[in-house]
């Protein structure tokens, strides 16, 4: 449920920020938006969405779209999922 609202929550923000864009001719909250969604799918959204087994091209459109909202909770995934030795106890 959170995560549904949080992807409502950046959806609304793209959206104001494109008719903020077409009503007032200010552009800059879009550019701002599509730049850190770039930068955040380079240093992060790709790899994380590759290490989960999500493909290329829906790791760049779930990243551009949602950005850290897509990618966090599924590194966080990740991370609660991977096991080494030290997580079991072995008994003598």
């Amino acid at each position: 449920m959170k995560q549904t609202i949080n992807y409502l929550i950046t959806i609304l923000l793209w959206a104001v920020a494109i008719v903020v864009w077409a009503i007032w001719n200010f552009p800059y909250l879009f550019l701002f938006l599509l730049a850190l969604h770039f930068v955040e799918l380079l240093i992060v959204g790709f790899k994380t969405g590759r290490q989960y087994g999500v493909s290329a091209g829906r790791s760049i459109f779930m990243c551009m779209l949602f950005g850290f909202t897509w990618w966090l909770p599924m590194q966080k995934q990740i991370k609660a999922e991977t096991f080494t030795d030290a997580n079991f106890v072995r008994e003598s």
